[in-house]
């Protein structure tokens, strides 16, 4: 047999509750000794019961997705972030070369520790509005390849992570 040590906190709680409530219904009977008015609103809110754990089972599961969005937004920010750290900052000027229009815009494009909140805003609408191309019949693919299986145990790795961190998180 059990004692109550190895009983949960959850029924141990569950049980005090319960206690709680009987002893509250005595004190009620206690004052105004009308039997007949617990019965009919002890009857009510057992009625309510599971209305109101529908209720809070709806919000707990919205509260779990939530959680369990939010931590898929961090590892995504620190998967995106580890890429361009390692090998997408050095794509994106490898194929910023090959934009036939970029000659258009690269003095904007420096940035220096004297720029104000107002002037990052101002590139960040450029940027948005710019229209990005790259001239691939230029580009070195055997380049770009050698590059990209140099970078290969890292992105395996990146992408190996991203997939059991989003796997184990998803539920069954």
């Amino acid at each position: 047999m059990k004692n109550m040590k190895s009983v949960g906190w959850e029924i141990r709680f569950g049980l005090f509750l319960v206690l709680l409530s009987a002893l509250l219904y005595l004190l009620h009977y206690a004052i105004f000794r009308d039997s007949h008015h617990i019965f009919i609103y002890m009857l009510g809110h057992i009625a309510f019961v599971p209305i109101a754990v529908l209720l809070v089972a709806l919000i707990l599961q919205r509260l779990l997705d939530m959680r369990e969005k939010h931590a898929m937004l961090n590892k995504l920010d620190m998967v995106i972030g580890a890429f361009f750290s390692e090998v997408g900052g050095d794509l994106l000027a490898y194929f910023s070369e090959y934009d036939p229009k970029l000659d258009k815009i690269r003095k904007e494009l420096v940035i220096t520790d004297k720029w104000s909140d107002q002037e990052f805003v101002d590139l960040s609408k450029r940027l948005k509005n710019y229209d990005y191309r790259v001239d691939i019949q230029n580009v070195d693919l055997e380049y770009l390849r050698n590059s990209l299986v140099g970078h290969r145990n890292f992105l395996l790795r990146l992408l190996h992570d991203f997939r059991v961190s989003e796997f184990c998180c998803q539920p069954n």
